[in-house]
């Protein structure tokens, strides 16, 4: 096979927003890849694979800022003096973070974009939406706006457009994350009857990976370096962390045990846009979750996980039913103060400037607490997080914010949190320490998440979603 991608001497350094510099963040990264290859690239927390792949699609340094120094060639075109637009049919990129790419008002505006801007004829482009929304079932969702996906369902968006504009070079970023089982099976399959070139980067070795790939790499210190696949899952093993993972221990309860609790709580509603115009139901006969208990909720994009989660933390309101704090009747205003609800997107819940205005937000509007106090748990707290105090939240990569959300919820201290997809983008070791950081003074835990390895490392027992109905499992 002939070389397709080279990347020769390539180093990058982010730009400071703060008083102080920025460690390179690549050096020296030199590699190829054969037209037609089929790569993974594994990389843990904050290791620098998304830069690298905004990089090899041309969006880094034009639009985040930073020192480049090297050459990108993909397919023989030179990235860094190419604008990006040039390069669509070139290279394909999918974030793992899907709202930094949608910039249309419905599915099937999002997917016909690129098409007008190529100059597709109407009927050529016709075709290919039809066929993609068929394959990524997306037919019913097609007039359905962002803001009403799941998540899932907008990297189910990503991949179909990505299929649509079929680019020589594919840049897959954590895709497998947000899909569900079956949807990971069938993303494999897309990979495995291609012919493209194609890089996958992951932060976790997903069993969806065997046999899928013909090299494997690993991004350590700024560098890539390729190796036998064992030799690279050991090494990422212990540089991430996942080499001493263990099953957590039940948390201790807490001194007053609280219980969170439903019976027969049902919603029905009709989702913006989707043309089948089918109410969506769902149905828990029973949930329950009490203080020191680990928990998931597990079930197919779309099915009501995220949905359930805003009804338990107060931000919907069920159509019957109501929840119960320790068999009470529980009003919107309780649930908001007991439940902390991790969003799936950390950024849908960060907004200042700073990472020391995010963690002292909320212990500010606390009047028992002196400032001194206050900057004493802000600077603990970034501590057990790996934050920096004066970072930008907004120039922190994806994993970190989702550490910075964190945090911000270790702050709050709840009886109770639901982490939305905590683990994707991140090590399972990093996911779990975070896990057994919101845990540690007995809140109890319930985890949504489409990953059974990360859900039997935490969790003791759950729940699932089918046809709309919760069950326990």
């Amino acid at each position: 096979m002939d070389e397709f991608i080279s990347v020769q001497d390539l180093s990058f350094t982010y730009k400071s927003w703060t008083a102080s510099q920025n460690a390179p963040i690549l050096r020296n990264v030199s590699f190829q890849l054969p037209r037609g290859s089929k790569t993974l690239l594994l990389a843990p927390f904050d290791a620098g694979k998304s830069t690298l792949a905004r990089i090899l699609s041309g969006l880094c340094p034009r639009y985040l800022g930073g020192s480049l120094d090297g050459r990108i060639l993909v397919g023989g075109v030179d990235v860094q003096k190419t604008e990006p637009w040039n390069l669509v049919e070139k290279c394909g990129y999918v974030s793992q973070n899907p709202l930094e790419q949608f910039v249309s008002s419905s599915v099937q505006d999002e997917l016909a974009f690129p098409l007008e801007s190529l100059g597709v004829t109407e009927k050529a482009m016709h075709e290919r939406l039809e066929e993609a929304l068929c394959q990524w079932d997306l037919e019913q969702l097609k007039e359905v706006p962002e803001n009403q996906l799941s998540g899932g369902e907008r990297k189910r968006v990503l991949l179909a457009l990505n299929q649509m504009v079929d680019p020589d070079f594919w840049i897959l970023d954590e895709s497998f994350d947000d899909l569900d089982q079956q949807w990971r099976v069938y993303l494999s399959e897309r990979i495995r009857q291609s012919d493209k070139t194609i890089l996958v980067l992951a932060s976790r070795y997903l069993v969806h990976f065997e046999g899928l790939f013909d090299q494997y790499a690993l991004l350590q210190e700024g560098k890539v370096v390729f190796a036998p696949l064992e030799q690279v899952k050991e090494r990422f093993s212990t540089l991430s962390g996942d080499d001493v993972l263990t099953i957590l221990p039940r948390s201790p309860a807490l001194k007053n045990r609280q219980v969170l609790s439903t019976e027969a709580l049902k919603l029905e509603k009709t989702r913006p846009g989707d043309i089948s115009r089918k109410a969506f139901t769902l149905s828990v006969p029973h949930f329950s979750l009490a203080s020191g208990e680990m928990k998931s909720l597990i079930g197919p994009n779309g099915c009501g996980k995220s949905t359930f989660s805003r009804l338990a933390c107060g931000l919907d309101t069920p159509s019957d039913g109501f929840f119960f704090l320790n068999g009470r009747k529980a009003s919107t205003k309780e649930l908001n103060s007991s439940v902390g609800y991790l969003f799936q997107n950390p950024d849908l819940q960060i907004f200042l400037p700073t990472v020391r205005d995010e963690l002292s937000w909320s212990l500010s509007r606390d009047r028992r607490l002196k400032k001194d106090e206050i900057e004493r748990k802000v600077d603990q707290c970034a501590s057990l997080f790996g934050l920096a105090l004066e970072d930008t939240p907004t120039t922190m990569s994806y994993p970190r914010r989702k550490a910075l959300q964190a945090a911000v919820y270790y702050l709050l201290d709840r009886p109770f949190y639901i982490l939305d997809e905590l683990d994707n983008a991140l090590t399972y070791a990093k996911a779990q320490q975070i896990v057994r950081l919101l845990s540690e003074n007995g809140s109890g835990i319930l985890l949504i998440t489409h990953d059974q390895k990360f859900a039997s490392l935490v969790t003791q027992e759950g729940y699932s979603i089918q046809n709309g109905r919760m069950q326990t499992v």
